[in-house]
């Protein structure tokens, strides 16, 4: 049974994003417990906070990866908004902010500068390319960095265009990155006390997913995207049933390999060319084609019922509207309902790690725009002034 908090009960983390990266990791930190205040513009236009589709004049988007936070309206280009932060950081966690290059050092909210105000505070950055380097200055964005950590070469096939690689998939590795670099650093500081500065890019959130082809590259002999589709294992990939429908195979393994071959009954276990592990690796093309037209006499289920059955790793490849209606994933809650006040009954994904003493959960939709300012104003003390402050429009 939930205990109502999450691990995280008792951390508070500042979020000054915008985007995909810095709010789902702000979000992931929300998720087990922790306090997120996400600090917005007073005068930011409604369809500003997110993307395409709306409902009830809200981003779905925006609502999926703000629950469980706080939202505070504050012009941090006025002298008394700069001042409100720097109270609201004196007993703060952690700080994460992915504005583009400079503008923090514009603002003067500098990390050596809230440092002197509150020495323990984790300050996260995430940008495009990292704060250091040659390219630090440049603007990236998810497109970009797949493009330059070489994830995007590797779709390349048969003179095709690269092919994007999941949704804002360097985006959301460099969230979960940011969010494990900030944990890591909160125990760095219940051992010692001291805060420190977290750089992270989504240049190096897809050098990070590239172990695979750079081992390939350098030994193996060989680009990676030029010479295998696979990732130095076959059998593995996707394949088309008699019926038309996808699935994906595993079975590189010498121990899977054995049950493929009793399941796949062509002679596979015979054939020299894939003796071996390494054999079937240099040899995939021939490989996949084989067991290709293997796979097209019979459909798909048919194909992964007894993979299953064998023990083989096998699946049909879902559409979005399988997975939200699959009993596995609902069985584990990973498919939840939540209700909205503008905009009604949303459908969000859940908490992806389960704690049987603290588990995380989904406590609070997402906020209108600084629906939680005059609570905060409170706190801070100046419960008093937030008229004035609200007619200066610093909140």
């Amino acid at each position: 049974m939930s205990n109502g908090f999450g691990p995280l009960s008792g951390m508070r983390v500042i979020e000054l994003t915008h985007a995909w990266a810095g709010p789902y990791c702000g979000m992931m930190l929300g998720d087990l417990g922790a306090e997120v205040i996400k600090i917005e513009n007073p005068r930011q236009e409604p369809e500003a906070r997110g993307g395409y589709p709306y409902i009830g004049g809200e981003s779905v988007i925006f609502m999926m990866l703000h629950r469980n936070k706080k939202s505070v309206t504050l012009d941090l280009k006025s002298e008394d908004g700069r001042a409100i932060f720097l109270d609201l950081i004196k007993d703060a966690d952690a700080i994460i902010q992915n504005f583009r290059p400079g503008v923090m050092e514009k603002l003067g909210l500098t990390y050596e500068r809230m440092k002197k105000v509150n020495p323990a505070l984790i300050y996260a950055t995430l940008s495009g390319y990292g704060s250091s380097g040659p390219k630090a200055g440049l603007a990236g964005v998810n497109m970009i960095a797949l493009a330059e950590s070489g994830l995007a070469s590797t779709t390349i096939h048969d003179g095709s265009p690269p092919v994007p690689l999941g949704y804002a998939l360097c985006d959301i590795v460099a969230a979960m990155w940011t969010s494990h670099a900030i944990l890591a650093a909160y125990v760095h500081r219940m051992k010692t006390g001291e805060g420190q500065q977290i750089d992270m890019s989504l240049l190096e959130a897809g050098i990070s997913l590239m172990y695979s082809p750079l081992a390939m590259n350098d030994h193996a002999g060989g680009n990676w995207q030029r010479t295998s589709r696979t990732d130095g294992n076959a059998p593995s990939g996707f394949f088309q049933g008699g019926d038309g429908a996808w699935f994906t195979v595993f079975a590189s393994y010498p121990a899977l390999w054995d049950r493929f071959v009793g399941v796949v009954k062509v002679g596979l276990e015979n054939d020299p060319r894939f003796s071996t592990r390494d054999k079937r690796t240099s040899s995939a093309v021939e490989l996949h084609k084989v067991i290709g037209d293997e796979f097209r006499k019979e459909s798909a289920d048919f194909w992964v019922e007894r993979f299953q059955k064998a023990g083989v790793p096998a699946a049909k490849v879902n559409s979005v509207r399988e997975v939200a209606e699959d009993a596995h994933v609902n069985a584990r809650h990973m498919v939840v309902e939540q209700e909205h006040p503008t905009a009604g009954a949303l459908r969000l994904f859940g908490v992806p790690a389960k704690f049987s003493e603290t588990p995380g959960e989904i406590r609070t939709p997402s906020p209108s725009l600084g629906q939680h300012t005059l609570e905060v104003l409170d706190r801070l003390g100046y419960g008093a002034r937030a008229e004035d402050l609200r007619s200066k429009g610093v909140v």
